[in-house]
């Protein structure tokens, strides 16, 4: 019975193999952007990490909204989605079919996420999260094999300014930095409570022992 169980176990894992070898590789992957104001053009940074591998790299996020000095009125509203149409450079490699390969290009994404509306109180700083999705990104590695990375729902952070009312012009906000990062899947937080509740256990048990002693 075990060895029929094997078999049918190597039989999955050389037809996912071919699978991998015929078509688009699709990986669940996590993600960290942060985002800063376009001075000189690039202003997005990336990393990646997975089971697959990892990587990180950068380019040119463009958005009318994240322009250095863009003014946002106290009351008005914005839909800060994010089109991140180059990038400039990528490092990293992942594995399949047993090896490991080295990443070469990643094509188009963008992050999307919903409204906000800026305060009327004159806050001196603003800072807002909202729920977001970076779309899937397709790539290349080394040996022509492409790939697509299907990224978790994320949290798209963003903290602005409040530039006070000066010579007749009314005061307003400006962005200063924000990121988006991927909230860890429900697995990854099982995984991390069990270690916990192990390091607690262990701790436990040292005290305890350390009680007993005459």
């Amino acid at each position: 019975m075990k060895r029929f169980q094997w078999a049918i176990v190597m039989l999955i894992l050389s037809l996912a193999q071919c699978a991998y070898a015929d078509g688009v590789l699709t990986f669940n992957m996590q993600a960290s952007v942060p985002i800063f104001p376009n001075q000189g053009g690039d202003n997005e940074f990336f990393t990646f990490s997975g089971s697959a591998g990892g990587m990180f790299g950068g380019g040119t996020a463009v958005c009318a909204w994240c322009v250095e000095g863009t003014p946002f009125v106290p009351g008005s509203s914005l839909n800060p989605n994010i089109d991140v149409l180059t990038f400039d450079f990528v490092q990293g490699s992942l594995r399949f079919g047993g090896q490991t390969h080295d990443v070469v290009a990643l094509f188009n994404s963008s992050i999307a996420t919903d409204f906000f509306t800026f305060p009327t109180n004159g806050k001196s700083t603003f800072k807002v999260s909202l729920p977001a999705f970076l779309n899937r990104i397709m790539g290349e590695v080394d040996t022509g094999q492409f790939f697509n990375l299907q990224i978790p729902l994320g949290t798209l952070t963003l903290t602005f300014t409040l530039v006070p009312a000066q010579n007749g012009f009314p005061a307003f906000y400006q962005f200063s930095r924000g990121s988006f990062s991927t909230v860890p899947e429900p697995d990854t937080l099982a995984l991390m409570a069990t270690g916990l509740a192990g390091i607690i256990g262990v701790v436990r048990r040292k005290r305890d022992c350390v009680g007993r002693r005459p």
